[in-house]
């Protein structure tokens, strides 16, 4: 089963993944050390990809990541849904039942593969694709479905799928040991011991060679994968339970307590106690306080004592309010759902499972509202917007200290948002 391009989709129901999903094609979300599309790119090294969904999200994917999106060719295509989570198991089970099927004679080169008789992928042999156009890239997934009546069906094992952020937090810790596979230990523990390093169970740990970890850190990949990645500080006195991703350029700050199924990714930095949680890149929670069981975006920033709830006094499953819906997430433990660019002052409190957008400049005495708007100044019940123009300002600031510039597709998915908080559309 030889793929020479993967043709990446986003489901039509992107307002699940809200807050993430305002300025974010969801191929990009983070579930263990990699990002999705990073995920299919490392299986299929020499494929192309291309990219199929929201055109002013996808625009500003291909600018930030400056990629061009290629064309259709005459190619073997996987047609792939982006809220699947890619993993070794799946990867291994398509290929070996795609091989079983294919020594069948007079049987269609083309598949589609689904699980429950619900195709979620479909394979194009090139022999079979006639006349590739643009087109084919949205025609393709909405007329999946369709594919599934017409081509020959293979079923598989039940996928991980990404339906909301709260599915990519609890699949995070088995992420992180999957994606463990992409990923070689570069360094010699025998010199971090003798700096006085602990490490635990060193064969599950991966650690780059461009890293700095002083003494006195505490690496346990006892229940699963420490990976860390180039360019990463660990501070004196760190405590860092698998599974565990630290990404590149990325600082641990003294004393944290890192426990497990955590990932964080490129150039953040982190501090206070942590657990279960995903910092998407480019976002500071390092002071003390605690976070958990939370998804937070790019280029946040939590003030010091910011803390969560992730559990209700109740022990009761736990319903978050999204701009148009509450949904009953089924969950015991969540925490906080944080858009891109929001900012907490000191002393911050999050209720369990709350939901920010993106833009908000939070500032409260006592417990939160369960939901914050996009561009909220306070944060408070009817509280007022943060001025358009201020918050472009700083956000371009803030990106500066990073190297990086705030696009002009940014703006406009940033400008988009605003419009509809303040019923302009």
């Amino acid at each position: 089963m030889h793929i020479d391009a993967v043709l990446i989709f986003e489901p039509e129901k992107t307002n699940l993944l809200y807050p993430f999903s305002i300025m974010h094609p969801l191929w990009e979300i983070r579930c263990g050390a990699l990002r999705i599309f990073e995920k299919i790119k490392k299986q299929f090294p020499d494929a192309r990809l291309i990219f199929s969904g929201r055109d002013k999200h996808l625009n500003s994917f291909l600018k930030r990541f400056n990629f061009n999106n290629e064309t259709l060719s005459k190619e073997n295509i996987l047609i792939y849904h982006s809220a699947i989570l890619p993993t070794d198991r799946l990867w291994n089970e398509i290929i070996s039942k795609y091989q079983k099927y294919s020594k069948q004679e007079n049987v269609s080169k083309s598949v589609t593969f689904s699980y429950n008789q619900v195709p979620f992928m479909v394979f194009i042999h090139k022999d079979e694709y006639i006349n590739p156009s643009e087109t084919d890239k949205t025609f393709f997934p909405k007329t999946l479905d369709e594919y599934g009546r017409v081509l020959p069906t293979i079923e598989v094992q039940e996928p991980k799928v990404i339906n909301y952020l709260w599915d990519a937090i609890y699949f995070n810790g088995d992420a992180i040991n999957d994606d463990s596979r992409f990923y070689e230990n570069q360094i010699d523990f025998s010199d971090l011991k003798k700096n006085g390093v602990h490490l635990i169970n060193e064969s599950s740990i991966k650690i780059a060679k461009n890293t700095k970890i002083s003494p006195g850190v505490v690496i346990d990949a006892s229940d699963g994968y420490v990976i860390i990645d180039d360019g990463v500080s660990i501070m004196p006195n760190a405590v860092i339970l698998g599974p565990c991703y630290i990404g590149k350029n990325s600082s641990i700050k003294i004393g944290a307590k890192i426990y497990a199924n955590n990932s964080f990714g490129e150039f953040c930095k982190v501090g206070g106690e942590i657990e279960s949680t995903i910092i998407q890149s480019f976002s500071n929670k390092q002071h003390d306080g605690f976070l958990g069981h939370s998804f937070i975006s790019e280029w946040v920033n939590l003030g010091a004592n910011t803390n969560n709830s992730n559990l209700k006094n109740t022990y009761s499953q736990i319903k978050v309010r999204f701009p148009k819906q509450e949904i009953n997430t089924g969950k015991m433990f969540l925490g906080l759902l944080c858009g891109d660019h929001t900012k907490t002052a000191i002393n911050t409190s999050f209720n369990t499972g709350t939901v920010s957008g993106i833009a908000a400049i939070i500032i409260a005495d006592g417990m939160l509202p369960n939901y914050i708007p996009s561009f909220a100044w306070r944060g408070t019940k009817d509280c007022s917007h943060y001025k358009f123009e201020k918050a472009i300002d700083v956000a371009k600031i803030v990106m500066a200290r990073r190297n990086k510039s705030l696009t002009n597709e940014e703006i406009e998915l940033l400008r988009l948002e605003y419009e509809i908080i303040t019923n302009k559309i």
